[in-house]
């Protein structure tokens, strides 16, 4: 599940400031090893892969499937090293799945180590139903989600293109799942001609498959042989390429570690000021789609959709009526969830404990934000996060900070939801970033990360919701650029 490298990718370049997306990979078919019982194991191909970004080696990936007489059994394990503010991380995923004789997603079970932190996602499907269960500090919580068609994953998109006998010209559209993100949606394959393309300063040639998923578009090409060639997404400036074993396992130095961080930020041209004690930012984004994303709220909103131009206002806490905790509005963003788990009996503790006696929604989310802001180290960690395995480390980037107070504010009885998209620092650039907002008869922002309630005009929201949701934001990694055209 390679696809799971760019969900980390996400992480990382959100969590700096602090999910890249998509890849729909593919399999070089090795030598294929016939088993002793044919009856079970049919053949098994493996393949290395190479992962570069903008040229830069900064890991690898490796996966092996047996073809079963009653569909596939999938193994990947992959690998990242990068630079995070000037820190050497490596992150690690492993992954099993079992798919039927379709190809379609039967179970899984996936585990991501970064820095220590681990994270375990199991998952099966059966009779329409996906039963979803995360494990965290030793705690288990399962959900069920209703689902109309059997999903595929990224490590079969080749194989359906063979199975099928898709030939140039010809487009489909499949159900897809992302494990990491527990996201479901359509997956759109289109098949080109062969055609010349350059891997690694040498000119190949294969046929091009075109795979976009959510917005995000990555390619994959082939040889006579079904073999790849390579595999990229270009907004990201991300390749995949088959290599030797001992070529992809090859250390990276220190020195030579990718600046993920640096390379993603969107530089402006004409800065905002350092001292930050504007209240109003009119922006002008160009190079992305309004499609997916969440740009209306109760301080930020569209004024003009070509070109897309957003108006950002200072929320004033001052003329909100401050309401009483519980509330009982919004119930939806009171639940609890598989990375948020505000009904656990920690998570109430602390959230009492923080919030003291008090019943103004106000004075608690004060505490609340001042009370996450310093209980967690601040680190940079390239995980996905659940808020007991935040409760237990106390420490990580936006995501961690994020995640807890989500669940903090819940536990109060204040709904509370994520916002992802961008926060500029210090003043010339735009970085990613995840905060809040709580609800006091409007959405006010809040960031826990920077100790602000409300959170101040610097902050870009592109879409809100949970990990699932961020995905819509890896279409704009890449192609964003940003224009400011007032602010007082």
């Amino acid at each position: 599940m390679k696809k799971i490298i760019y969900i980390l990718i996400l992480g990382i370049i959100i969590g700096i400031t602090i999910y890249l997306f998509t890849i729909i990979p593919d399999r070089q078919q090795n030598n294929e090893t016939k088993t002793h019982n044919p009856g079970i194991v049919k053949e098994i191909s493996e393949e290395w892969l190479g992962i570069f970004i903008q040229g830069q080696r900064v890991g690898y990936t490796f996966t092996k499937i047996k073809k079963l007489a009653s569909g596939l059994e999938i193994e990947t394990t992959s690998q990242m090293t990068i630079n995070m503010m000037n820190e050497l991380t490596t992150l690690k995923t492993q992954v099993f799945a079992v798919a039927d004789d379709d190809y379609a997603l039967k179970d899984f079970s996936l585990l991501i180590n970064a820095r220590g932190h681990e994270s375990k996602i199991e998952g099966n499907i059966k009779n329409n139903k996906l039963t979803i269960t995360t494990y965290s500090q030793g705690i288990k919580q399962t959900q069920v989600k209703e689902i109309n068609e059997k999903p595929y994953i990224p490590d079969v998109i080749d194989l359906i293109v063979q199975k099928k006998n898709l030939t140039p010209g010809t487009e489909i559209t499949i159900p897809y799942f992302d494990p990491t993100s527990q996201s479901t949606g359509k997956a759109r394959i289109k098949v080109y001609p062969e055609e010349k393309v350059m891997v690694l300063n040498n000119e190949m040639e294969g046929k091009k498959i075109e795979i976009n998923y959510m917005g995000v578009v990555s390619y994959l090409w082939l040889d006579k042989n079904n073999k790849i060639i390579k595999n990229e997404t270009p907004n990201l400036y991300m390749e995949m390429i088959p290599m030797s074993k001992q070529e992809a396992l090859q250390e990276i130095k220190p020195q030579e570690a990718f600046d993920l961080l640096s390379f993603f930020s969107i530089k402006l041209t004409n800065p905002l000021p350092e001292d930050r004690k504007i209240s109003y930012v009119k922006l002008k984004l160009t190079g992305i789609s309004y499609e997916g994303l969440d740009l209306n709220d109760d301080f930020q909103r569209v004024v003009s959709e070509n070109p897309l131009i957003l108006e950002i206002s200072l929320a004033d806490i001052n003329s909100l009526n401050d309401l009483n905790i519980p509330i009982n509005e919004q119930k939806e963003f009171l639940l609890p969830s598989g990375y948020i788990q505000c009904e656990h009996p920690d998570i109430i503790r602390v959230a009492k404990n923080m919030a003291g006696k008090g019943k103004s929604v106000i004075n608690v989310t004060k505490k609340l934000t001042t009370g996450v802001y310093r209980m967690l180290k601040k680190v940079p960690t390239p995980s996905m996060p659940s808020a007991i395995d935040v409760l237990k480390t106390k420490e990580g980037d936006c995501n961690e900070h994020s995640i807890l107070f989500t669940a903090l504010a819940r536990a109060s009885g204040i709904p509370a939801k994520i916002y992802v998209g961008l926060v500029n620092l210090d003043g010339d650039a735009y970085f990613y970033h995840a905060w809040c907002a709580v609800w006091i008869g409007k959405w006010v922002p809040v960031d826990p990360t920077f100790n602000q309630f409300p959170a101040d005009v610097y902050h870009l929201k592109l879409k809100e919701g949970e990990i699932s949701d961020w995905a819509e934001v890896m279409k704009v990694v890449g192609k964003l650029k940003i224009d400011v055209m007032d602010y007082h």
